[in-house]
């Protein structure tokens, strides 16, 4: 049985903790929430337990799970830099910019009931 957008909700509130915000289909889990980094992985990852699904198989993988970019992620990592150090040197390098996806509730209840 796939999961009611309620179930998704509830279980959000439940790996956040956060028991005062409304938590609707448009709420992003990192800039509403303050979900990141491995936080946002071990969302992720129970998901995948509470919901029975996998959002990496043979035949898909994250990216495609998740409809990301080459360089998009679903959440900024965990860290300080506090100088900017990182972006500067990955800009001389001139490597590609990273691009964070805030995912919302309801992006998140979708690819759930997709991958079922």
């Amino acid at each position: 049985m796939e999961p009611t957008l309620q179930q998704v909700i509830d279980f959000v509130r439940e790996i956040s903790g956060d028991v005062k915000s409304v938590i609707t289909e448009e709420t992003r889990l990192e800039a509403d929430l303050g979900i990141a980094g491995d936080d946002g992985v071990e969302l992720l990852e129970e998901a995948e337990k509470r919901f029975g699904v996998l959002f990496v198989t043979e035949e898909r993988s994250f990216k495609e799970t998740f409809g990301l970019g080459e360089n998009e992620y679903l959440f900024t990592a965990e860290g300080l830099d506090l100088f900017g150090v990182g972006r500067l040197i990955g800009w001389l390098g001139r490597e590609p910019r990273t691009v964070v996806r805030d995912l919302t509730v309801g992006e998140l209840w979708r690819v759930l009931v997709e991958t079922r």
